[in-house]
């Protein structure tokens, strides 16, 4: 229970730091779904400065996701991305779905993603029981196929 705890506590500061860091640069969020390989692969493509309605949504499919399946591989796409609302990153859905992803989600990757949170990725394979990668924009092929792996 305390390491649940813990990685609770190190992924609201996460959130928190990516929200307070970001910066708007006018340009409203958006979140697309992008075609994936496998029904367990879900690809999502989010930009601009993202709130609450488009975390709700993407929420709203990762859980409907690891109801349906034993796990789950992700694949999240930022190329314009400035960061979150503070509701956005406070929003019970999205963190019920965070929460939920410990025991979830197999393989998880980033394609550009702000430097704060590639570092936090990059890190999280120590503390987490994810496979978790980040790459840059010019790499998107190859976070496909790594995600895409078995």
């Amino acid at each position: 229970m305390r390491a649940r705890t813990v990685l609770l506590g190190l992924g609201l500061l996460g959130l928190g730091a990516v929200a307070l860091g970001a910066q708007s640069r006018g340009r409203p969020g958006w979140l697309r779904r992008l075609p994936s390989p496998a029904p367990h692969i879900l690809t999502f493509e989010l930009g601009g400065h993202v709130g609450r309605p488009e975390i709700r949504r993407m929420a709203e499919t990762v859980l409907a996701a690891f109801d349906r399946f034993e796990s789950v591989d992700m694949l999240v796409v930022l190329p314009e991305f400035t960061g979150l609302t503070p509701a956005a990153a406070l929003d019970l859905e999205g963190l019920k779905a965070g929460f939920r992803s410990l025991g979830k989600v197999r393989r998880y990757a980033v394609v550009e993603p702000p430097k704060i949170a590639a570092l936090m990725i990059e890190t999280s394979d120590w503390f987490m029981p994810v496979q978790a990668r980040t790459f840059p924009l010019t790499q998107r092929d190859a976070a496909e196929a790594w995600v895409a792996r078995r």
